[in-house]
């Protein structure tokens, strides 16, 4: 507990008012020290009843795409026998703090408070700890009870429906006799388990952990694969043209996975892609972490990539005449090989190296109209 700005000019004055009354035989003065300095006894002794409250917490949905809605509700519960006095609930969203009134609860009774969160951004959003705040009605002294649950909603890139381009190596024209060829398949990504799905490609390790059922899903390693370069360097695309850019790949990769295709995301200016276990991060916890780097090199990767029967969609912002050479020597081998350019505000027109086919767009939904008359 402890005292508010309130409660410490009362303290003041009620100490001066009885030293005058003391000093000068003022009554008045000592009367009125004295009633202030019962005042913050009777505030302290009232604040000082701690609340027996049960307080529960739930996002739902737990995964959305970015600008989807998701809600926190907040339910409390008495255990007391006493009615407490109402009291300020704080929660803590996404490094900000809300606040709204709990009521006066009586034994086992209930309240819910509802709020959206907000998914604006990509990422975890996080909403907790709490503080319940309990004070006088002249807010003399304050108390405070900290809950320190904290619920997270993973915010998804937005992905568009896409048709997948004919990429690399000419596949069946029969198209595959099974979904999965066991004799040529290897391990792609985990992702959660849906109805149907094997149970012996449950990863126990993994499920364990997040408390959700995730299996290993294969891939045909006989169809071309699909290489997604996304590049997040802070010189060449700017904050908002990289959220569509998260879209674009995110959006390309799920039209590859639909129709077969074995993946790759790769980032210019990050390397990492296996996680506590060894095992690969699927590609899209990765762009829904993936941020802006000050670091990277276009001609490091180019070196260090081969376009064998691969197919690739190079997704950037405005990229200057340096990185023209690297993007061309990335470029090679690869058919086709598509320069996805992701930019609001262009200051020149779009030129893309030799043997690259160029798509100039200004956000996601534009670079799905361009997709589709590819």
């Amino acid at each position: 507990m402890r005292m508010t700005r309130n409660g410490r000019s009362v303290l003041v004055v009620s100490l001066g008012l009885i030293g005058l009354g003391l000093g000068a035989g003022m009554r008045g003065a000592l009367i009125i020290g004295a009633f202030g300095l019962v005042s913050l006894v009777a505030a302290w002794l009232l604040v000082a009843e701690v609340p027996q409250l049960i307080v529960s917490r739930s996002v739902t949905p737990s995964e959305v795409e970015r600008g989807a809605p998701a809600e926190v509700r907040l339910t409390f519960s008495s255990t007391g026998r006493r009615k407490p006095r109402p009291m300020t609930i704080i929660e803590n969203v996404a490094g900000q703090q809300k606040s709204a009134t709990l009521p006066a609860i009586s034994g086992e009774q209930t309240h819910e408070l509802r709020y959206p969160l907000l998914t604006t951004r990509r990422g975890l959003v996080s909403a907790g700890p709490m503080v319940v705040r309990r004070s006088d009605p002249f807010n003399l002294v304050q108390a405070e009870r900290r809950y320190g649950d904290v619920s997270t909603v993973s915010v998804r890139p937005r992905r568009y429906r896409l048709r997948m381009l004919p990429s690399g190596r000419q596949r069946d024209l029969e198209g595959p006799t099974r979904e999965r060829s066991e004799g040529s398949s290897s391990f792609h990504q985990l992702r959660l388990y849906v109805p149907g799905d094997d149970l012996r490609r449950i990863h126990w390790k993994t499920s364990a952990r997040t408390g959700e059922l995730v299996v290993q899903q294969l891939v045909d390693t006989t169809r071309p694969e699909v290489v997604v370069v996304l590049d997040n360097r802070s010189a060449v695309i700017t904050e908002e043209d990289f959220e569509s850019a998260v879209e674009a790949a995110a959006s390309v990769i799920l039209a590859a996975e639909n129709s077969g295709f074995p993946t790759m995301l790769v980032f210019v200016g990050e390397q990492n892609v296996l996680d506590l276990d060894g095992r690969p991060i699927p590609h899209l916890d990765r762009l829904t972490a993936v941020s802006r780097t000050d670091n990277g090199s276009l001609l490091e990767l180019a070196n260090a990539t081969s376009g064998s029967g691969r197919s690739l969609v190079f997704l950037t912002g405005e990229i200057g005449a340096a990185d023209f050479a690297a993007l061309s020597r990335l470029a090679r081998g690869f058919r086709p090989a598509y320069l996805v350019s992701i930019v609001e505000q262009r200051s020149a027109p779009m030129v893309a190296p030799p043997g690259m086919r160029s798509i100039a767009c200004a956000d996601g939904p534009e670079f799905v109209a361009h997709w589709a008359t590819l």
